[in-house]
């Protein structure tokens, strides 16, 4: 989520002073204006659950189960400009959509919610697809691999899948290649292979 964005009703306004995409503030970016920007994401999910929550009574209140809603602005991830925060193999500036500047305007991830999906889904405070506590669930042995030309999975996002599994028996690979191995029939053939070893050594 971008941390700039004034008002979820005005996708235009935007607070200069946390504007990744603002020159003045970088690439590359100072670790200051990295951990104001970083509270400034999780503000705006916060303000937009604590609002999706109170609208969601509000409408149930007048028999009205759910409504839609916009949501602007989401490829804010200043890892997408500056490749020095989380280093690795992918080209930057850069997104899954091209150009994280012109992407942030555009159409993005979550564009339509309703209430309950925004609750359920994006929300930091109530979401249930968050990962870490049915990781840490797992028992049996597990592979985590993860391509290092990957555009918007970072290799700190596959450290913290590893070390979320409660599994014993687990391993990290980080593997060149990118999202989906797409950019190269040796790279996928190499994780192929990667995977077959392995699943061969936990064979019983």
């Amino acid at each position: 989520m971008d941390a700039s964005v004034v008002s979820e009703l005005d996708p235009t306004l935007t607070d200069d002073s946390l504007n990744p995409f603002n020159p003045d503030n970088g690439p590359p970016y100072a670790p200051d204006f990295v951990a104001r920007y970083r509270a400034a994401q999780r503000a705006r999910n916060q303000k937009i659950t604590d609002w999706a929550k109170a609208e969601l009574r509000r409408v149930n209140e007048a028999g009205v189960p759910d409504i839609l809603f916009p949501l602007y602005r989401t490829w804010g991830d200043p890892r997408f400009m500056d490749p020095a925060i989380d280093p690795s193999d992918r080209p930057s500036p850069g997104c899954y959509a091209g150009h994280p500047a012109t992407a942030n305007r555009r159409v993005g991830i979550g564009r339509a919610n309703s209430l309950r999906t925004w609750l359920s889904m994006w929300s930091l405070e109530t979401s249930k697809c968050q990962g870490a506590a049915q990781l840490a669930k797992f028992v049996s042995p597990c592979l985590v691999v993860q391509s290092t030309g990957d555009m918007g999975v970072f290799p700190s996002d596959a450290r913290a899948v590893h070390a979320a599994i409660g599994s014993a028996d687990k391993h990290l690979e980080l593997v060149p290649g990118a999202h989906y191995f797409e950019d190269s029939e040796t790279h996928r053939q190499a994780v192929v292979d990667l995977m077959g070893d392995w699943i061969r050594t936990k064979a019983p």
